[in-house]
């Protein structure tokens, strides 16, 4: 007896959805607000100051005492302020957990380790977090990874996984993140909703299938920035990162415990809450990314070049408009890119604790090893080097270490001739910071 055909499982998916579009299409836009010409004014000056232990503009005890950068600047000036950074800023992330916690099941411990330290503080350390890892508080990429084409370090820092996994970040780009800041939750979550209709009501999971899934946070909000999709808005990204990153602690984060003096309390805030919005205000009016052809000559290549970025999938992922946001190539989404890509780490000390009553496909699920949020691609021309800790110094190389959902994309690309994968790369190259 056969079965019904396609076409009805097909109607019987679109009257299921048809409310919710309807809701989608008639629900008001998001109208973005231009920031105050004072604010940004002040916030530049904060942005791009060099902050000192006890510095005048702090309320607290001003950097530190332990932190990665002495100024937003010193990372974020790929294409000027705000842009991305190379390599010498990346950000150190550890996971970990003893043998004792995982016999009963404790969620493991999550944090950076610091590259700095103000004055005689003592600085933190792999060491603090196993033995048998080097007392290095600012390691090599290399000696975190194995790179493409070279031999694992002598002194490589995963010897002790799983007590221990290391990871790390690099800095994004923060042009045009007003932009993304004005995306709804609800839009994100119609990605979410759109992929798996189109492959088939795949797992939000899926090993291989590029299907997203917006991460929704403990307060029913939904992840815009970072690349886990950790902070919901502008504000969130911006507080969270002066703490973690410059150990200025504010009334939205608090100050990480220094893994080499975990007992320290911070004296008070060191920023007020109007000082943070300052900085955010100034980064909301960083201009978008712009599309730009750097020779005429190329003009057939690039056009070329975005009918194949379609067609062989990676726009499955990197979606052209998101609302009414045109040219960001990001779904928003988080992604899982297989095993080789896995970093684990977040500037949140301990994570909550899991419900043993959901599923383990739960939306609210936090990040998991694999996932990444689709990192935009406009101004990728001038954001190199790519991925989430910055091992591709090429667009050929980020494409070719696509794994997991991104394994489809990545053998298309492959199978184009050198000509076309040559195409693709310039019209990718269009993408210019501002």
């Amino acid at each position: 007896m056969k079965g019904p055909h396609w076409s009805w499982y097909l109607l019987i998916a679109l009257v299921a959805l048809a409310p919710a579009g309807i809701r989608l299409m008639t629900w008001p836009g998001f109208k973005r607000q231009a920031p105050e010409p004072q604010m940004v004014q002040a916030g530049q000056t904060l942005f791009v100051h060099e902050w000192k232990a006890n510095d005048p503009l702090a309320s607290g005890d001003g950097l530190g005492p332990v932190y990665n950068a002495a100024s937003c600047v010193a990372c974020h000036n790929q294409g000027g302020p705000g842009g991305g950074g190379d390599l010498t800023h990346n950000v150190t992330t550890f996971v970990y957990q003893s043998d004792a916690e995982a016999a009963i099941r404790r969620n493991p411990r999550e944090g950076v380790v610091h590259a700095f330290a103000v004055n005689n503080f003592p600085r933190e350390t792999l060491n603090h977090l196993h033995s048998d890892l080097p007392a290095v508080s600012q390691p090599r990429l290399d000696t975190v990874i194995t790179l493409p084409g070279r031999t694992v370090s002598s002194n490589h820092c995963a010897v002790v996984r799983p007590v221990v996994q290391i990871s790390q970040r690099n800095t994004p780009a923060l042009f045009g993140a007003n932009l993304i800041d004005s995306i709804p939750d609800r839009v994100i979550i119609a990605n979410e909703k759109a992929q798996r209709l189109r492959w088939g009501f795949a797992p939000k999971k899926s090993e291989d299938l590029p299907v997203g899934r917006a991460l929704r946070l403990a307060d029913g909000r939904v992840g815009h920035f970072g690349w886990k999709a950790q902070s919901a808005s502008l504000a969130d990204f911006v507080q969270a990162a002066c703490a973690n990153e410059l150990g200025l602690g504010n009334p939205g984060q608090t100050q990480p415990r220094p893994l080499s003096k975990p007992y320290y309390q911070p004296v008070s805030y060191d920023l007020t809450l109007e000082q943070c919005d300052q900085i955010t205000a100034f980064v909301a009016s960083l201009p978008r990314p712009v599309e730009k052809l750097e020779k005429s000559s190329l003009c057939s290549d690039a056009l070329a070049g975005r009918e194949l970025f379609k067609s062989i999938g990676c726009a499955d992922c990197h979606t052209p408009n998101v609302g009414n946001v045109e040219g960001l190539y990001s779904d928003l989404l988080l992604h899982d890119m297989g095993q080789p890509l896995e970093g684990g780490g977040s500037y949140n000390d301990i994570p909550p604790l899991p419900n043993p009553n959901k599923p383990p496909s739960d939306p609210n699920d936090p990040p998991s090893p694999g996932e990444w949020r689709t990192p935009p691609l406009w101004g990728v021309a001038d954001s190199a080097p790519y991925l989430h800790d910055g091992r591709a110094p090429t667009l050929e190389k980020a494409i070719e270490l696509h794994g997991g959902q991104g394994t489809r994309a990545a053998r298309n690309f492959a199978s184009l001739s050198k000509t076309e994968q040559g195409q693709v790369i310039v019209f990718l190259q269009t993408f210019r910071a501002p």
